[in-house]
């Protein structure tokens, strides 16, 4: 009777046909976690969680976002919580950094489950509420999804998402199908606003996106693709690789979510028009460099929100009016 309370810790090992009507036992990336009945108060711990629980129509209770917000609770998550908070209609209690969230506001708000990241494994945690990670390394959201659902009890939501994203992943290859023939080669690059870290993108959201739709995305000829590889360069490096579009990423060092998030991408676009050493490719000449924020396009919010948004965007990104070669002079 313990082992299948909301709320207990899940260090029992129970098989299954002898649970309750109401608990299920998900397997994740911490073993078997017991779950009875549906969740009331939920408490995210990464945005990639965040996206997948908004997309079954759960609203969290609590929450730890990739920026520090200096705020207790996200009282107006529309302007504190980028891209996810749109579709947030509670006012979840700020948990802090994902990287390291608060274990006594947890404690204090007593959820009934606990949903993050593999990397974020903590023994604390299954004490304190039923706790799920999922490997977002080795699985797409897809198939985390699943797990996902099963722990909210929302299975029957999952379907309608996926078939919601296929819909919309088929439109956008049409419309993007004459441009896929013309200038198939995309070079995704991650670049810091200071420019000393660059990095070709081998992986995440864009990069599959893009493949899905019939892009080829461009690499270094002698680093193989892997999972969760970080291809660094330099500028010297970049500047030999060619491409008939480039979307450059980048990001806000810091925010506290007490001001308008808006990433400088002009900035760093200027920074690219003064170095000649980057205007030797294909995509430069004709006016196709674009510049986006990491946060979204990158792998930080993850789908299949994210998905969403980005195939929502790009059409218009791509197919917007070539800006000559950038180069205002």
């Amino acid at each position: 009777m313990t082992a299948c309370h909301t709320g207990s810790s899940q260090k029992f090992n129970l098989d299954e046909r002898s649970l309750s009507p109401d608990c299920r036992v998900v397997e994740n990336t911490v073993g078997k976690t017991t779950i009875c009945g549906t969740p009331q108060k939920v408490a995210a711990l990464e945005p990639k969680m965040l996206s997948m629980m908004l997309a079954l129509d759960v609203q969290p209770a609590a929450y730890a976002d990739a920026y520090l917000v200096r705020s207790p609770q996200f009282d107006n998550p529309s302007k504190q919580i980028p891209y996810l908070g749109n579709f947030v209609t509670s006012q979840p209690i700020n948990l802090g950094d994902r990287n390291n969230p608060s274990l006594e506001t947890l404690t204090r708000l007593k959820p009934d489950l606990i949903l993050g990241v593999s990397s974020q494994e903590n023994k604390l945690l299954s004490s304190i509420a039923p706790t799920v990670l999922i490997n977002t390394d080795s699985k797409g959201w897809q198939d985390n999804i699943q797990i996902v659902a099963k722990a909210l009890d929302q299975e029957d939501n999952v379907q309608q998402v996926i078939d919601s994203y296929q819909q919309q992943l088929a439109e956008v290859r049409t419309q993007l199908a004459p441009l896929v023939t013309t200038h198939p080669r995309v070079l995704n690059i991650i670049c810091s606003q200071s420019m000393d870290y660059i990095e070709i993108g081998y992986n995440g959201d864009t990069v599959r996106l893009l493949k899905a739709v019939g892009f080829q995305p461009v690499l270094l000829n002698n680093v193989e693709p892997k999972p969760g590889l970080r291809a660094t360069v330099t500028i010297e490096t970049l500047s030999q690789l060619d491409a008939d579009i480039i979307i450059v990423h980048t990001w806000l060092d810091q925010w506290e979510g007490n001001s308008t998030y808006n990433v400088p991408l002009e900035e760093l676009k200027q920074k690219w028009v003064k170095n000649p050493l980057l205007h030797g490719s294909k995509a430069w000449k004709e006016g196709r460099v674009y510049f986006v924020d990491y946060q979204m396009w990158g792998s930080v919010i993850g789908g299949p929100i994210a998905d969403s948004l980005i195939l929502k965007q790009l059409p218009a990104l791509l197919l917007s009016p070539v800006q000559g070669n950038l180069n205002p002079t």
